[in-house]
């Protein structure tokens, strides 16, 4: 297969982080190992690190080094970065509390889904396959990003994809991450793009991201190599791209 011939991506992560804790494994080893990936950060301005309090004054600085492990993440994981200048639900609104950023119920803006719906139209144009988070845990940035998703396989059900999101899929039932996918659109399938997660995908992300890896992250990755989870992608039916046979890590 020439470069030309190689199956493009551009997987659509919320944060810095989200595209490789998802989608790590077949990253390094899986479907997504023999594809052109680039990886859009939505929402690159942040101030949240688990080591500092998130004051709006320091979210310059802090989405300078978040970027920089971001950067040591797409050589780790073979993948290019682009970034989105809009801020993070915690400087858009303040709220610092879990339950509220975790709310599946809260409101989403209309007008930043339509902006973000705008942006995610014109990344399908080089050809790309576009997998969306879909919104698993409901952190409200991951649920803005996956309502586009939505929107656009509304539009055009072809190369679109919905992933599940991590760390929040490795904590909730298997209930949750199926019925938070049915609401997407009750038609979805899911496609394993990985073999079972591994330890060497965990201390790599652990060496990317360690102002992001905490207890939360831990205890995700410790359930997911327990259970032998594999890393999954949902599209619609007859929409799975060809290239997306994942066979035995090869």
């Amino acid at each position: 297969m020439t470069r030309s011939d190689t199956p493009r991506v551009t997987i659509v992560s919320p944060h810095f982080d989200d595209a490789p804790l998802s989608l790590g494994q077949s990253l390094l080893d899986g479907a997504l190992h023999g594809c052109r990936v680039r990886v859009r950060v939505v929402f690159a301005r942040t101030n949240f690190t688990r080591w500092v309090h998130p004051t709006r004054g320091r979210a310059g600085p802090i989405s300078l080094w978040r970027r920089a492990e971001e950067s040591v993440a797409q050589v780790a994981f073979g993948y290019r970065v682009a970034t989105s200048p809009h801020e993070e639900v915690v400087l858009r609104t303040g709220e610092l509390d879990p339950a509220v950023l975790l709310d599946p119920s809260s409101e989403l803006d209309d007008a930043l889904v339509d902006t973000l719906t705008a942006q995610a139209r014109r990344w399908r144009g080089d050809g790309s396959t576009v997998l969306f988070p879909a919104g698993i845990g409901g952190h409200l940035d991951h649920r803005l990003v996956a309502e586009a998703g939505r929107r656009l396989l509304a539009e055009h059900p072809d190369r679109i994809g919905f992933y599940e999101d991590r760390p929040y899929t490795s904590l909730v039932d298997p209930g949750v991450v199926e019925e938070t996918l049915r609401a997407i659109d009750p038609g979805l399938v899911p496609v394993d793009v990985s073999g079972p997660v591994t330890e060497r995908l965990h201390r790599r992300l652990r060496r990317c991201y360690p102002s992001q890896i905490d207890d939360l992250f831990v205890r995700a990755m410790d359930a997911d190599r327990v259970t032998g989870a594999c890393e999954r992608v949902w599209f619609a039916p007859g929409q799975v791209p060809a290239w997306l046979s994942f066979r035995d890590g090869r």
